[in-house]
Protein backbone atom coordinates (compact mmCIF):
# COMPACT_ATOMS: atom_id res chain seq x y z
CA UNK A 1 0.00 0.00 0.00
CA UNK A 2 1.24 3.63 -0.98
CA UNK A 3 1.80 5.87 2.08
CA UNK A 4 2.78 9.25 1.24
CA UNK A 5 5.14 11.34 3.96
CA UNK A 6 2.93 14.04 4.29
CA UNK A 7 4.80 17.31 5.91
CA UNK A 8 5.09 19.36 8.46
CA UNK A 9 7.77 22.31 8.29
CA UNK A 10 8.99 24.37 11.44
CA UNK A 11 7.84 24.15 14.33
CA UNK A 12 7.35 27.94 15.68
CA UNK A 13 5.76 27.37 19.05
CA UNK A 14 7.81 31.06 20.05
CA UNK A 15 5.29 33.53 20.28
CA UNK A 16 5.95 34.73 23.85
CA UNK A 17 6.51 37.93 22.28
CA UNK A 18 3.64 40.04 20.62
CA UNK A 19 2.89 39.78 17.50
CA UNK A 20 2.26 42.23 14.32
CA UNK A 21 -1.28 41.31 12.86
CA UNK A 22 -1.95 43.75 9.97
CA UNK A 23 -4.65 42.61 7.46
CA UNK A 24 -4.00 40.60 4.34
CA UNK A 25 -5.74 40.22 1.08
CA UNK A 26 -5.31 37.46 -0.87
CA UNK A 27 -7.41 37.39 -4.15
CA UNK A 28 -9.72 34.83 -5.26
CA UNK A 29 -12.70 33.48 -7.15
CA UNK A 30 -15.87 34.30 -5.12
CA UNK A 31 -18.96 32.56 -5.06
CA UNK A 32 -21.80 31.60 -3.12
CA UNK A 33 -21.50 28.41 -1.20
CA UNK A 34 -23.80 25.15 -2.19
CA UNK A 35 -23.52 23.85 1.70
CA UNK A 36 -24.86 27.24 2.70
CA UNK A 37 -28.07 29.47 2.22
CA UNK A 38 -27.65 33.30 3.22
CA UNK A 39 -30.68 34.95 4.73
CA UNK A 40 -30.30 38.75 6.07
CA UNK A 41 -26.75 38.11 5.38
CA UNK A 42 -26.64 35.13 8.69
CA UNK A 43 -25.02 31.77 7.00
CA UNK A 44 -26.91 28.81 7.82
CA UNK A 45 -25.55 25.39 7.54
CA UNK A 46 -27.67 23.59 5.33
CA UNK A 47 -27.30 20.13 7.27
CA UNK A 48 -27.66 21.04 11.12
CA UNK A 49 -28.88 24.44 10.32
CA UNK A 50 -27.27 26.05 13.38
CA UNK A 51 -29.74 24.15 15.27
CA UNK A 52 -28.37 24.40 18.87
CA UNK A 53 -29.96 21.50 20.09
CA UNK A 54 -28.24 19.57 17.15
CA UNK A 55 -24.94 20.85 17.85
CA UNK A 56 -25.05 20.11 20.93
CA UNK A 57 -25.59 16.68 20.48
CA UNK A 58 -22.17 16.57 17.83
CA UNK A 59 -20.40 18.31 21.06
CA UNK A 60 -20.58 21.78 18.77
CA UNK A 61 -21.74 25.35 19.94
CA UNK A 62 -22.16 27.56 17.09
CA UNK A 63 -20.34 27.68 13.57
CA UNK A 64 -20.57 31.41 13.60
CA UNK A 65 -19.45 34.18 14.88
CA UNK A 66 -16.63 32.90 16.71
CA UNK A 67 -13.71 34.43 18.06
CA UNK A 68 -10.90 32.40 15.68
CA UNK A 69 -7.45 33.83 14.79
CA UNK A 70 -5.63 36.36 15.75
CA UNK A 71 -5.83 38.59 18.97
CA UNK A 72 -6.56 41.97 16.89
CA UNK A 73 -9.11 40.08 14.35
CA UNK A 74 -12.99 40.20 14.55
CA UNK A 75 -12.86 36.56 14.64
CA UNK A 76 -14.74 34.32 11.69
CA UNK A 77 -15.45 37.92 10.12
CA UNK A 78 -12.09 38.79 9.97
CA UNK A 79 -11.33 35.61 8.33
CA UNK A 80 -13.59 36.10 6.01
CA UNK A 81 -12.86 40.36 5.18
CA UNK A 82 -8.89 39.26 5.18
CA UNK A 83 -8.52 35.70 3.75
CA UNK A 84 -10.64 35.62 0.77
CA UNK A 85 -11.70 32.49 -0.52
CA UNK A 86 -14.37 30.91 -2.47
CA UNK A 87 -15.92 29.78 1.26
CA UNK A 88 -15.11 29.60 4.67
CA UNK A 89 -16.37 27.12 6.69
CA UNK A 90 -16.13 27.60 10.71
CA UNK A 91 -17.40 25.70 13.64
CA UNK A 92 -16.87 25.70 17.78
CA UNK A 93 -16.59 22.74 19.74
CA UNK A 94 -15.97 21.87 23.47
CA UNK A 95 -12.35 22.17 23.00
CA UNK A 96 -11.99 23.35 19.22
CA UNK A 97 -12.31 26.53 17.22
CA UNK A 98 -12.18 25.10 13.14
CA UNK A 99 -12.05 27.48 9.78
CA UNK A 100 -11.69 25.87 6.85
CA UNK A 101 -12.07 26.41 2.75
CA UNK A 102 -11.70 23.10 1.94
CA UNK A 103 -13.85 22.53 -1.18
CA UNK A 104 -16.32 19.37 -1.89
CA UNK A 105 -14.91 15.67 -2.28
CA UNK A 106 -16.09 12.77 -3.54
CA UNK A 107 -16.04 9.56 -1.43
CA UNK A 108 -15.71 5.87 -3.16
CA UNK A 109 -16.73 2.98 -1.08
CA UNK A 110 -13.95 3.08 1.48
CA UNK A 111 -14.13 6.39 2.29
CA UNK A 112 -18.00 6.11 2.97
CA UNK A 113 -17.53 2.54 5.08
CA UNK A 114 -14.47 4.98 7.25
CA UNK A 115 -16.67 7.89 7.48
CA UNK A 116 -19.82 5.97 8.26
CA UNK A 117 -20.03 6.38 12.11
CA UNK A 118 -19.67 9.81 11.77
CA UNK A 119 -22.65 10.03 9.48
CA UNK A 120 -24.43 7.43 11.89
CA UNK A 121 -23.52 10.56 14.95
CA UNK A 122 -24.78 13.43 12.74
CA UNK A 123 -28.12 11.24 11.75
CA UNK A 124 -28.97 10.64 15.36
CA UNK A 125 -28.02 14.43 16.31
CA UNK A 126 -31.32 14.95 13.76
CA UNK A 127 -29.22 15.64 10.82
CA UNK A 128 -31.03 14.54 7.48
CA UNK A 129 -28.56 12.98 5.18
CA UNK A 130 -28.89 11.03 2.19
CA UNK A 131 -28.62 7.30 3.19
CA UNK A 132 -25.28 7.14 0.99
CA UNK A 133 -23.23 9.92 1.45
CA UNK A 134 -21.02 10.05 -1.78
CA UNK A 135 -19.50 13.59 -1.80
CA UNK A 136 -18.24 15.97 1.72
CA UNK A 137 -18.97 18.91 0.96
CA UNK A 138 -17.51 22.14 2.91
CA UNK A 139 -19.78 22.06 5.85
CA UNK A 140 -19.87 18.15 6.00
CA UNK A 141 -16.36 18.98 5.90
CA UNK A 142 -16.17 20.72 8.81
CA UNK A 143 -18.30 18.90 11.17
CA UNK A 144 -16.13 15.48 10.61
CA UNK A 145 -13.11 17.61 11.13
CA UNK A 146 -14.95 19.01 14.31
CA UNK A 147 -15.52 15.32 15.55
CA UNK A 148 -12.51 13.63 14.91
CA UNK A 149 -10.67 16.64 16.84
CA UNK A 150 -12.63 15.78 19.95
CA UNK A 151 -11.98 12.29 20.03
CA UNK A 152 -8.24 12.73 20.10
CA UNK A 153 -8.43 15.67 22.60
CA UNK A 154 -10.35 12.82 24.45
CA UNK A 155 -7.89 10.11 23.70
CA UNK A 156 -4.86 12.48 25.00
CA UNK A 157 -6.86 12.72 28.23
CA UNK A 158 -6.70 9.02 28.44
CA UNK A 159 -2.85 8.62 27.77
CA UNK A 160 -2.17 11.54 30.36
CA UNK A 161 -4.58 9.62 32.67
CA UNK A 162 -6.93 13.01 33.52
CA UNK A 163 -10.07 14.37 33.32
CA UNK A 164 -11.04 17.48 31.33
CA UNK A 165 -12.24 18.65 34.85
CA UNK A 166 -8.66 18.62 36.56
CA UNK A 167 -6.96 21.69 34.50
CA UNK A 168 -8.99 24.80 36.12
CA UNK A 169 -9.55 28.50 34.45
CA UNK A 170 -6.63 30.05 36.45
CA UNK A 171 -3.60 28.23 38.08
CA UNK A 172 -4.12 26.97 41.70
CA UNK A 173 -2.31 27.96 44.31
CA UNK A 174 -2.84 24.45 46.26
CA UNK A 175 -1.91 20.59 44.53
CA UNK A 176 -0.28 19.75 41.52
CA UNK A 177 0.15 22.48 39.02
CA UNK A 178 -1.53 21.79 35.84
CA UNK A 179 -1.08 24.98 34.00
CA UNK A 180 -2.76 27.88 33.58
CA UNK A 181 -5.82 27.16 31.98
CA UNK A 182 -8.87 24.39 30.97
CA UNK A 183 -7.50 23.85 27.95
CA UNK A 184 -4.65 21.21 29.04
CA UNK A 185 -2.96 24.13 30.65
CA UNK A 186 -3.56 27.19 27.99
CA UNK A 187 -6.30 29.45 28.80
CA UNK A 188 -8.00 29.24 25.01
CA UNK A 189 -9.25 26.30 23.05
CA UNK A 190 -7.00 24.78 20.22
CA UNK A 191 -7.68 25.93 16.39
CA UNK A 192 -7.18 24.19 12.80
CA UNK A 193 -6.85 26.30 9.89
CA UNK A 194 -7.51 24.15 6.78
CA UNK A 195 -7.13 26.10 3.87
CA UNK A 196 -7.64 25.05 0.17
CA UNK A 197 -5.04 27.11 -1.47
CA UNK A 198 -1.53 27.42 0.00
CA UNK A 199 -2.03 30.99 -1.02
CA UNK A 200 -3.55 31.94 1.88
CA UNK A 201 -2.33 29.68 4.46
CA UNK A 202 1.14 31.48 3.35
CA UNK A 203 0.39 34.83 3.50
CA UNK A 204 -1.33 34.07 6.84
CA UNK A 205 1.83 32.29 8.43
CA UNK A 206 3.77 35.23 6.70
CA UNK A 207 1.64 37.83 8.37
CA UNK A 208 1.12 36.43 11.47
CA UNK A 209 3.34 33.57 12.53
CA UNK A 210 6.29 35.37 11.07
CA UNK A 211 7.43 32.48 8.33
CA UNK A 212 6.41 32.66 4.52
CA UNK A 213 5.76 28.34 4.28
CA UNK A 214 4.08 26.06 2.10
CA UNK A 215 4.09 23.49 4.46
CA UNK A 216 1.21 23.41 7.78
CA UNK A 217 2.87 25.26 11.04
CA UNK A 218 2.22 25.07 14.40
CA UNK A 219 2.27 28.56 16.53
CA UNK A 220 1.25 29.51 20.07
CA UNK A 221 -0.80 32.50 20.27
CA UNK A 222 -0.11 34.37 23.30
CA UNK A 223 -2.90 36.50 23.63
CA UNK A 224 -4.51 35.05 24.33
CA UNK A 225 -2.79 31.84 25.06
CA UNK A 226 -3.62 29.29 22.67
CA UNK A 227 -2.12 26.98 20.48
CA UNK A 228 -3.20 27.33 16.43
CA UNK A 229 -2.20 24.76 13.17
CA UNK A 230 -2.62 26.25 9.80
CA UNK A 231 -2.42 23.31 7.24
CA UNK A 232 -2.61 24.13 3.44
CA UNK A 233 -4.66 20.80 1.61
CA UNK A 234 -3.39 22.04 -1.87
CA UNK A 235 -1.15 19.08 -2.20
CA UNK A 236 -2.70 16.07 -4.22
CA UNK A 237 -2.76 13.81 -2.03
CA UNK A 238 -3.90 15.92 1.38
CA UNK A 239 -6.57 17.52 -1.11
CA UNK A 240 -8.02 13.90 0.30
CA UNK A 241 -10.03 13.43 3.96
CA UNK A 242 -8.01 10.01 4.12
CA UNK A 243 -4.96 11.84 4.46
CA UNK A 244 -5.41 15.28 5.58
CA UNK A 245 -6.57 13.61 8.58
CA UNK A 246 -3.69 12.15 10.04
CA UNK A 247 -1.68 15.04 9.08
CA UNK A 248 -3.84 17.48 11.32
CA UNK A 249 -4.00 14.20 14.03
CA UNK A 250 0.02 14.56 13.41
CA UNK A 251 -0.02 18.66 14.42
CA UNK A 252 -2.51 18.04 17.31
CA UNK A 253 -0.93 15.59 18.52
CA UNK A 254 2.47 18.09 18.92
CA UNK A 255 0.24 20.79 20.14
CA UNK A 256 -1.64 18.76 22.93
CA UNK A 257 2.15 17.80 24.23
CA UNK A 258 2.75 21.67 23.90
CA UNK A 259 -0.12 22.90 25.68
CA UNK A 260 0.13 20.24 28.86
CA UNK A 261 0.67 22.07 31.72
CA UNK A 262 0.64 25.00 29.90
CA UNK A 263 3.18 25.74 26.83
CA UNK A 264 6.18 27.38 28.71
CA UNK A 265 8.92 25.05 27.15
CA UNK A 266 9.26 22.50 24.61
CA UNK A 267 9.28 19.15 24.93
CA UNK A 268 12.08 16.70 24.13
CA UNK A 269 12.42 16.31 20.58
CA UNK A 270 12.71 12.45 20.88
CA UNK A 271 9.07 12.36 22.86
CA UNK A 272 7.33 15.31 20.86
CA UNK A 273 8.24 13.62 17.71
CA UNK A 274 7.54 9.87 18.67
CA UNK A 275 4.15 11.29 20.11
CA UNK A 276 2.66 13.06 16.93
CA UNK A 277 3.65 10.18 15.24
CA UNK A 278 1.58 7.54 17.42
CA UNK A 279 -1.25 10.01 17.14
CA UNK A 280 -0.74 10.30 13.65
CA UNK A 281 -0.52 6.46 12.84
CA UNK A 282 -3.84 5.66 15.13
CA UNK A 283 -5.58 8.03 12.56
CA UNK A 284 -3.95 6.08 10.01
CA UNK A 285 -1.61 3.38 10.01
CA UNK A 286 0.42 3.85 6.41
CA UNK A 287 0.87 8.21 7.00
CA UNK A 288 3.97 9.90 7.42
CA UNK A 289 4.42 13.28 8.22
CA UNK A 290 7.87 14.76 8.31
CA UNK A 291 9.07 17.31 9.95
CA UNK A 292 11.55 19.96 8.22
CA UNK A 293 12.89 23.23 6.79
CA UNK A 294 10.50 23.62 4.14
CA UNK A 295 7.27 21.50 3.27
CA UNK A 296 8.70 19.11 0.30
CA UNK A 297 6.44 16.00 -0.54
CA UNK A 298 8.76 12.86 -1.41
CA UNK A 299 6.18 10.49 -2.70
CA UNK A 300 7.58 6.38 -1.69
CA UNK A 301 6.16 3.13 -1.22
CA UNK A 302 5.98 1.64 2.12
CA UNK A 303 5.29 -1.34 4.11
CA UNK A 304 2.01 -0.44 6.14
CA UNK A 305 3.40 -0.15 9.60
CA UNK A 306 7.20 0.35 8.75
CA UNK A 307 7.78 -3.17 8.78
CA UNK A 308 10.94 -2.52 7.24
CA UNK A 309 12.38 0.45 9.28
CA UNK A 310 11.76 -1.38 12.42
CA UNK A 311 13.73 -4.80 11.09
CA UNK A 312 16.49 -2.76 10.47
CA UNK A 313 16.45 -1.34 13.86
CA UNK A 314 16.12 -4.18 15.26
CA UNK A 315 18.90 -5.47 13.70
CA UNK A 316 21.14 -2.51 14.50
CA UNK A 317 22.49 -0.66 17.85
CA UNK A 318 22.03 2.52 15.56
CA UNK A 319 20.30 5.40 16.97
CA UNK A 320 21.02 4.48 20.16
CA UNK A 321 18.44 6.11 22.96
CA UNK A 322 21.38 8.43 23.94
CA UNK A 323 21.84 9.15 20.54
CA UNK A 324 18.30 10.77 20.00
CA UNK A 325 18.68 12.52 23.19
CA UNK A 326 20.29 14.76 21.94
CA UNK A 327 18.81 15.55 18.75
CA UNK A 328 17.44 19.43 19.45
CA UNK A 329 15.60 20.23 16.36
CA UNK A 330 12.81 17.74 14.79
CA UNK A 331 14.10 18.81 11.33
CA UNK A 332 17.39 16.90 12.57
CA UNK A 333 15.92 13.90 13.05
CA UNK A 334 16.55 11.44 10.18
CA UNK A 335 14.16 8.92 9.10
CA UNK A 336 15.45 6.20 10.50
CA UNK A 337 15.09 8.26 13.85
CA UNK A 338 11.70 9.58 13.58
CA UNK A 339 10.66 5.65 13.48
CA UNK A 340 12.81 4.79 16.31
CA UNK A 341 11.08 7.49 18.42
CA UNK A 342 7.82 6.86 17.02
CA UNK A 343 8.41 3.04 18.19
CA UNK A 344 9.89 4.12 21.76
CA UNK A 345 6.60 6.31 22.33
CA UNK A 346 4.75 3.20 21.57
CA UNK A 347 6.37 0.88 23.52
CA UNK A 348 6.09 3.04 26.22
CA UNK A 349 2.21 3.61 25.60
CA UNK A 350 1.47 0.40 25.18
CA UNK A 351 3.50 -1.53 27.61
CA UNK A 352 3.97 0.63 30.38
CA UNK A 353 0.72 3.40 30.26
CA UNK A 354 0.48 4.31 33.75
CA UNK A 355 4.44 4.98 34.01
CA UNK A 356 4.31 6.97 30.58
CA UNK A 357 1.61 8.88 31.68
CA UNK A 358 3.64 10.09 35.16
CA UNK A 359 6.24 10.53 33.03
CA UNK A 360 5.01 12.98 30.64
CA UNK A 361 3.37 14.57 33.94
CA UNK A 362 6.57 14.91 35.48
CA UNK A 363 8.65 16.47 32.16
CA UNK A 364 6.09 18.83 31.27
CA UNK A 365 5.58 19.93 34.86
CA UNK A 366 9.01 21.27 35.75
CA UNK A 367 9.10 24.24 38.60
CA UNK A 368 11.85 26.11 39.40
CA UNK A 369 12.86 27.51 43.32
CA UNK A 370 10.29 30.30 42.58
CA UNK A 371 7.06 28.17 41.25
CA UNK A 372 7.56 28.74 37.61
CA UNK A 373 7.79 26.41 34.59
CA UNK A 374 10.77 25.82 33.87
CA UNK A 375 12.59 23.81 31.20
CA UNK A 376 15.71 24.18 32.52
CA UNK A 377 17.70 21.00 32.52
CA UNK A 378 15.34 18.62 30.73
CA UNK A 379 18.30 16.46 29.86
CA UNK A 380 18.82 15.59 33.48
CA UNK A 381 14.76 15.41 34.60
CA UNK A 382 14.22 12.95 31.72
CA UNK A 383 17.45 10.20 33.11
CA UNK A 384 16.42 10.92 36.99
CA UNK A 385 12.73 10.18 36.23
CA UNK A 386 13.36 7.34 33.72
CA UNK A 387 15.36 6.22 36.90
CA UNK A 388 12.58 6.30 39.19
CA UNK A 389 9.77 5.11 37.46
CA UNK A 390 11.64 2.02 35.30
CA UNK A 391 15.05 1.99 37.10
CA UNK A 392 16.21 2.54 33.81
CA UNK A 393 19.40 4.00 32.40
CA UNK A 394 19.52 4.51 28.54
CA UNK A 395 20.87 1.47 27.75
CA UNK A 396 18.47 -0.46 29.69
CA UNK A 397 15.61 1.32 28.24
CA UNK A 398 17.29 0.41 23.89
CA UNK A 399 17.12 -3.11 25.48
CA UNK A 400 13.80 -3.39 27.23
CA UNK A 401 12.36 -1.46 24.00
CA UNK A 402 14.40 -4.16 21.40
CA UNK A 403 12.77 -7.21 23.57
CA UNK A 404 9.45 -5.37 22.99
CA UNK A 405 10.03 -4.52 18.94
CA UNK A 406 10.75 -8.31 18.24
CA UNK A 407 7.31 -9.45 19.94
CA UNK A 408 5.60 -6.80 17.03
CA UNK A 409 7.36 -8.36 13.96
Amino acid sequence: MRAIPRFTVLTLFLCLVGLVTSSLIVEAAVGVPSAWDEPEGKDICKWCENDPEILGKLGAMTHEPIAIGPAAWNGSESFRANLVASEWVFLETTNFRWASSLGSESLNREEQERLAPYFERMREAGIKLPKKVKKLDPALQVHIFAMRGEELFERFLEIIQHEAGDFPDVRQAEGPYMGNGRYLGEADKFEVYLHKSSVTHSMFTKEHMGAEVTGSLRWHFRDPHKMVASCPAEDTDLRKNKWLWPHVAHNLGHLFLAAYKHFSYQPPIWLDEGFALAMEREAEPTSITTEGEEGTLNEDIRNDDWVGERKKLLKSDEPRMAELFNRRTLGSLTELEAVSCWSRVRFLMEAHPDKFAKFLGTIKGQLDSAGYPTGNDLDGLQRKTMKELWDWSFSDFDAAWKVWLAEQL
